[in-house]
């Protein structure tokens, strides 16, 4: 675009210089000084040396005039009042057809697409040969939901551009807008394959495949993505995140375990996600990396109650007092239970007479239920 005005601005300022015999009469060519400072980005300046000029002299052109004065509005961010003064320019014998490649540009930016797409269908030549303006087009037709008309534009965009690969991730999203997902992931590896795709690019694939219910293709994306950006963690919680949704607890949870080794604040989940794949050994081993010690020792007691450790769930308890950590309910009923557990009742209602929370208080009642029924009918005890 920046080719576009440079080549628009020489042409006016050749006219304004060297053209009208009327501009010779005047003191100062406000056109042509306008013209310059456009040139150097001087728009309010441009604009006031507008103000000056005298449209009334004879054989005026106007045809410029009103072009400079669109060119001002646009970049001070005028677009309507821009696009008010290009179309008196090609009223006026305006011919050059970047003009309506700026009416485009503005009428997209006031969100009025099928002016738009009408501007650019007045440029033909400007439009297959610049292929983001087809890709600006295309959008057009998607906003104003009409989706084929965006697909074929897209694909006379590729035909004529076939390395334009930018179009390929445009695709992308309209494929997933219209559950299109075979046709969406083959775009997608496309573009990955032949674009300077960075990361954040590729992660926004994966999102959309993935909130759009389409975990296998996502995780087929994201494992693609892992080999590529070994290092990129939120890449690896994706890919885990995926694995997840699909059940694959244990492959998830090395996911996190091989975030936690680039970045240390994934430590702690990466224990949480081996305590929920029955991986209690690695668990541990990832809990015991955690600096924070009450962290360490509330995540600690998760895992010991999962995995039925209730002997080493209670060899916490002075550790626990010693950090405050029996101050929250929760973690008091967790001691409760493991003392009831390994039968030690005594213990099980000293802790139990702390619990004030109305639902761990509920549970409560049941464990002295059962501990009554213990020690009135050993038969029907159940630990």
């Amino acid at each position: 675009m920046k080719k576009i005005l440079l080549l628009l601005l020489t042409l006016i300022l050749t006219a304004s210089l060297f053209g009208a015999d009327a501009k010779k009469e005047q003191d100062i060519d406000y056109v042509a000084l306008a013209t310059l400072l456009i040139k150097d980005a001087h728009y309010v300046r441009a604009n006031e040396a507008l103000s000056h000029v005298d449209t009334k002299e004879k054989d005026f052109d106007f045809a410029h005039y009103y072009t400079l004065k669109g060119l001002v509005e646009l970049k001070l961010t005028h677009y309507k009042k821009s696009n008010s003064y290009f179309y008196k320019a090609i009223k006026s014998g305006q011919k050059e057809q970047s003009i309506y490649v700026y009416i485009a540009q503005n009428s997209f930016k006031l969100k009025n697409y099928a002016k738009t797409i009408d501007a650019l269908n007045h440029a033909p030549t400007l439009l297959d040969k610049k292929p983001n303006l087809m890709a600006l087009k295309a959008e057009s037709y998607y906003r104003l939901k009409k989706l084929n008309n965006s697909l074929m534009t897209l694909d006379k965009l590729l035909q004529l551009h076939p390395k334009y690969y930018k179009a390929y991730r445009q695709r992308f999203a309209y494929f997933v807008s219209l559950k299109l997902y075979q046709s969406a992931l083959s775009d997608a590896k496309i573009y990955l394959a032949h674009a300077k795709a960075n990361e954040q690019i590729t992660i926004s694939f994966i999102n959309a495949l993935r909130e759009a219910k389409e975990t296998k293709k996502a995780t087929l994306l994201a494992e693609a993505a892992h080999l590529r950006y070994p290092k990129n963690t939120t890449i690896i919680l994706l890919l885990a995140n995926l694995y997840i949704d699909k059940d694959m607890l244990q492959s998830a949870a090395d996911l996190f375990d091989e975030a936690s080794d680039i970045d240390y604040k994934y430590t702690k989940d990466a224990a949480e996600m081996y305590r929920r794949a029955k991986d209690f050994a690695q668990a541990l081993y990832k809990n015991s990396q955690i600096l924070d010690t009450k962290e360490k020792y509330k995540q600690k007691v998760a895992i010991y109650l999962e995995f039925g450790e209730y002997e080493k769930l209670v060899a916490t308890q002075s550790a626990l007092e010693r950090n405050g950590l029996l101050k929250e309910q929760n973690l008091l009923y967790a001691l409760a239970y493991a003392y009831y557990k390994i039968g030690d009742f005594t213990n099980t209602e000293k802790y139990l007479k702390k619990i004030t929370r109305s639902d761990l208080f509920t549970k409560s009642i049941e464990l002295r239920k059962n501990m009554a029924k213990c020690q009135n009918n050993h038969w029907e005890c159940s630990l």
